[in-house]
């Protein structure tokens, strides 16, 4: 039977069955993966997550009670224990099941569920027994499933879970849970407190969570302060530091402060997101006014990079990108290595029919694979030679690259006894 058909036939299945049958499938399912003794090798973790995924879907399909939902959702959770202790997963399909599949589901229930002291309880209980990290994300919806004061109550119990515990895994663990009800309650200082438990000294991204945490609680001020802890020569983060700065002065009102901070981003990583950021602060109507002022500075700079030929062409500067790609290819920077990079960019200029910039992009591949004789890439580089003869015929200006027939004749001469490359090339 297909894939196909185990799945017809379980859809037909959820449909005809009744929702309490379901839910006693759901059961003594559970009860067998906490049995389950075979080992899932890394080649079966992808359909054994399936089979994962499809338990869950059946019982959100039998739309049990929500407290009844919850628990059930606890129990698959307890399944852990067995599951991650007897199989490879490696790949990290049967832990997103958990970590996210799983942890979906319960704050579906759990924030439907009435009784919130209920809900606490066993929020705290699943959350506290943890030893392979798929249940932490649960408190990252703690305030959606609790409430305010339910919320609240969490933080002060976790609080005298820490104080009892040594472990120190299960110390961070708590850690973990009071920073995030902290931060989704608005209780910086706790945040701030609790961040600040273990260390003398902040690091860089300690500094930077924590003004966040102020930031996003109103206190715009206090962030600033914890951003400027961090030195002006640190490197580490300054993306990051860059971004919450420019927030920090946006609600301050100081629109030149943010602006200058939106260029030096812009200017630092020239993409979509950084354009988009730009534009909210000095105006959606200079977009292309921007656009074209910055493909003119990327040409006169001449310090040519990947990011900035990406960027022109997400902003279908298809001329500029040519232009940049062929520097590349004449300065000898174009590195095939970079294919999942290159590629793409070959495909688009060849979509805008800028063949030549196509065309050394595939060159490139080529030689890539061809130089460091990787074998197994051999089919791919057969596929690019033949692309470039495709090519070719499409070409009337060369400028100062060379003919194809001379290509040719080049790659005969210094790869010619790479005797399983020309065959594929052959397609014998």
């Amino acid at each position: 039977m297909t894939e196909h058909d185990d799945m017809a036939e379980r859809l037909v299945e959820r449909l005809i069955s009744e929702p309490d049958v379901i839910i006693k499938s759901f059961r003594r399912k559970i009860s067998g993966l906490k049995r389950r003794k075979k080992y899932i090798h890394r080649k079966e973790s992808r359909r054994f997550a399936a089979e994962l995924d499809h338990l869950l879907e059946d019982l959100e399909q039998a739309k049990p009670d929500p407290g009844v939902g919850m628990s059930l959702i606890a129990s698959f959770l307890e399944t852990d224990q067995t599951i991650f202790g007897n199989c490879d997963d490696s790949s990290g399909y049967i832990s997103d099941v958990y970590r996210y599949g799983a942890r979906s589901l319960f704050t579906q229930y759990a924030s439907r569920c009435t009784d919130k002291k209920q809900v606490l309880d066993l929020l705290i209980k699943t959350y506290s027994n943890d030893p392979y990290s798929v249940r932490e994300g649960l408190i990252d919806n703690g305030l959606e499933i609790l409430g305010e004061e339910e919320a609240n109550n969490a933080i002060h119990l976790f609080e005298l879970l820490l104080e009892e515990v040594e472990d120190e895994y299960q110390k961070g663990h708590y850690f973990r849970a009071i920073e995030s009800l902290a931060r989704q309650t608005g209780n910086a200082e706790l945040f701030e407190r609790i961040r600040m438990q273990s260390t003398e000294e902040p690091s860089v991204s300690s500094c930077i969570d924590i003004g966040r945490v102020y930031l996003e609680s109103g206190f715009p001020q206090k962030a600033l302060e914890w951003i400027n802890r961090i030195s002006s020569y640190e490197t580490f983060m300054d993306r990051e530091r860059r971004e919450i700065l420019q927030e920090i002065y946006g609600q301050f009102g100081d629109s030149q402060k943010e602006a200058e901070l939106a260029w030096l981003s812009f200017r630092k990583s020239r993409n979509l997101h950084t354009l988009d950021k730009l534009l909210k602060v000095i105006g959606e109507e200079k977009r292309e006014l921007v656009i074209d002022d910055e493909a003119g500075f990327i040409i006169d700079d001449g310090k040519v990079d990947y990011s900035d030929i990406n960027f022109l062409i997400d902003v279908k500067k298809f001329d500029e990108a040519e232009i940049c790609i062929l520097v590349m290819a004449g300065t000898k920077t174009l590195n095939g290595r970079f294919y999942e990079t290159i590629l793409p960019m070959a495909k688009s200029m060849e979509s805008e029919a800028k063949m030549l910039a196509a065309y050394v992009i595939y060159r490139a591949l080529l030689e890539s694979i061809l130089d460091r004789k990787f074998y197994k890439a051999y089919p791919y580089a057969a596929k690019y030679l033949k692309k470039l003869d495709h090519l070719a015929t499409e070409i009337e200006d060369w400028q100062d690259l060379g003919e194809h027939g001379m290509y040719h004749v080049w790659l005969n001469q210094v790869h010619g006894r790479k005797s399983s490359f020309w065959k594929h090339y052959r397609g014998e």
